[in-house]
């Protein structure tokens, strides 16, 4: 199943005022992440799952996003290390916001999404316009750390 055959509940008014300067470009943001992830299992359980979005899970999920925003923000203004636990952590968080909206996201796949961060000026530009100039690295860094953290602590479980 595809986004488009799935459809949104969300009517074009809700669009504009959950997804923002988003909703305005939807078609062709779609027609992306089709191209780059449409033959993927992801992408298939993203589509069904998206499809029974309406206004107030939309909501819910800005309302996560923009917390993981804010912790970063903090974090960066502390100076704390993005490989350090707390950043770790909201690196966590953030895998797991995506997990849970969207589609299971393992740590091997945040860190390949997370190289989209620092190479692409768009998705740049959607994580410092709510955290601050550089977070697109230190969120990189963050997740690298987190999925290394993730590593030992599997290894440690299999007694190695």
């Amino acid at each position: 199943m595809t986004r488009r055959e799935a459809g949104s509940p969300l009517s074009d008014d809700d669009k504009r005022e959950v997804w923002g300067g988003f909703a305005d470009r939807e078609e062709e943001y779609l027609d992306e992440v089709e191209h780059r992830w449409g033959g993927t299992e992801a992408y298939a359980d993203s589509a069904r799952r998206v499809a029974g979005y309406g206004r107030a899970e939309w909501e819910r999920i800005n309302r996560d996003n923009a917390a993981i925003e804010a912790r970063i923000r903090e974090l960066m203004a502390a100076g704390a290390d993005p490989r350090g636990t707390e950043a770790m952590d909201v690196a966590e968080a953030s895998r797991l916001h995506v997990s849970r909206w969207f589609y299971a996201m393992d740590h091997g796949f945040h860190v390949t999404k997370s190289e989209l961060y620092v190479q692409d000026e768009r998705y740049r530009q959607g994580i410092e316009e709510n955290t601050a100039p550089g977070a697109a690295e230190w969120l990189r860094a963050a997740i690298v750390a987190n999925a290394e953290r993730a590593r030992r602590r599997e290894r440690a479980r299999e007694g190695g």
